[in-house]
């Protein structure tokens, strides 16, 4: 992991490459505590300029963003007509309200960067109007389709949702792509979670059967959190990643029984993790993960640091049976429903969590109120499985 500190603002990275295939970097950006919203904007882009030139990247090479704020209905249009929005779009960018936990705006953005092969970014849909982005690339051997900021207008959450993976669907045909055979990661975020996630959960129980995801095939990885849009009538939001080319031996279900229960115990549908294995290397896709035992019940119910701890122990048993550990995660997001309880759990992160993972803390409440902490993540490790290499 390389920090560069740039205008006060910080930039961490975290890449992966190998000799077969391309080089994956992925980048946070902070700014700092007393900025306004305007002034973090200004940094925030300057520092992400700084990082174009230091890791040789560019608008060709940018796929995805993520940019987290504090008060999305104030600050969506200051973001979208700002210098730092005009360097992002030519990715898919999701902008959602997830206060961070270190300034009044954060990026996570990843880029691929291929010296051997031309990677091509042969259609970014952006709509007027409408908030949903698609940004799909064409690799040597894979393609990769992006979506942001799905979102519907229907009444109730259950209803969006089926709105929501029905946009979605529509946008993969266009490729010659499918949910069931492609989509391999979900990001929901639900408003009001408390009361919302569960007609968001019967719809997607509901539509995975239709299409013949289940128990006995597999789900998707996903995470399921609080998150605000900018629409205040959105209910639920959906971002995904969908990779083309892939055959269905390479997609495999991350369990880890011992510790975790499988979600359809509590009849929710999707996998703890998700495994995609290419010829070089395999990209772990690890989903919102809390203090959960192999029943399904909450562990250290309101003890935060106990369930920090927990949560950590459950990435690293659904890592092990892949020959993967800590070290191999690019990110891990970090959820917390009640902000003031990120000061208790510092140390048990700086212990814990290797100095090389890139680490983003936000405000976003776990769907069940009992649940304190949330987190999810990428990682990385090389294989040699008989597949085309990645990307």
């Amino acid at each position: 992991m390389q920090v560069l500190n740039k205008n006060t603002a910080e930039i961490t990275c975290r890449s992966f490459s190998t000799s077969a295939g391309c080089t994956e970097l992925f980048l946070t950006v902070t700014s700092r505590d007393d900025a306004t919203f305007d002034e973090a904007l200004e940094e925030l882009k300057d520092a992400y300029l700084s990082a174009l030139d230091d890791f040789s990247l560019s608008e060709e090479t940018l796929q995805f963003t993520r940019i987290y704020v504090s008060d999305v209905s104030n600050e969506y249009h200051t973001l979208i007509k700002s210098p730092l929005y005009n360097l992002l779009h030519f990715g898919a960018v999701s902008i959602i309200q997830q206060s961070p936990l270190c300034g009044p705006a954060s990026l996570l953005v990843y880029h691929i960067k291929d010296g051997k092969h031309c990677v091509n970014k042969n259609s970014v849909l952006k709509k007027s109007d409408s908030q949903l982005q698609n940004v799909f690339t064409t690799g040597q051997n894979y393609t990769l389709l992006w979506t942001a900021n799905c979102t519907s207008n229907a009444s109730g959450s259950e209803k969006q949702t089926e709105d929501l993976f029905s946009t979605l669907s529509a946008s993969l045909n266009k490729y010659n792509l499918t949910i069931q055979c492609n989509t391999v990661r979900t990001w929901i975020y639900v408003r009001d979670i408390d009361n919302n996630y569960k007609g968001m959960v019967d719809a997607r129980r509901e539509l995975f059967s239709k299409i013949g995801l289940t128990e006995n095939t597999r789900y998707i990885a996903s995470t399921g959190i609080e998150g605000k849009m900018a629409e205040t009538q959105s209910l639920v939001t959906v971002d995904s990643l969908s990779i083309g080319n892939l055959k269905e031996e390479q997609i495999i279900r991350m369990e880890a029984l011992d510790n975790l229960s499988s979600t359809i115990l509590y009849g929710v549908t999707f996998e703890r993790g998700t495994r995609i294995r290419f010829g070089d290397r395999s990209h772990l896709y690890i989903s919102g993960t809390a203090s959960i035992d192999n029943k399904g019940a909450i562990l250290y119910p309101g003890d935060i640091r106990g369930q920090a701890e927990r949560t950590i122990d459950n990435i690293i048993a659904l890592l092990k049976p892949h020959a993967a550990t800590l070290e191999d995660m690019q990110y891990i997001i970090i959820y917390m429903r009640n902000r003031k309880h990120y000061q208790f759990i510092q140390d048990i992160l700086a212990i814990r969590i290797p100095a090389n993972v890139l680490l983003i803390p936000v405000e976003g409440a776990v769907c069940r109120p009992g649940w304190l902490i949330e987190m999810e993540g990428v990682g990385i490790i090389e294989d040699s499985a008989d597949y085309p290499p990645f990307f």
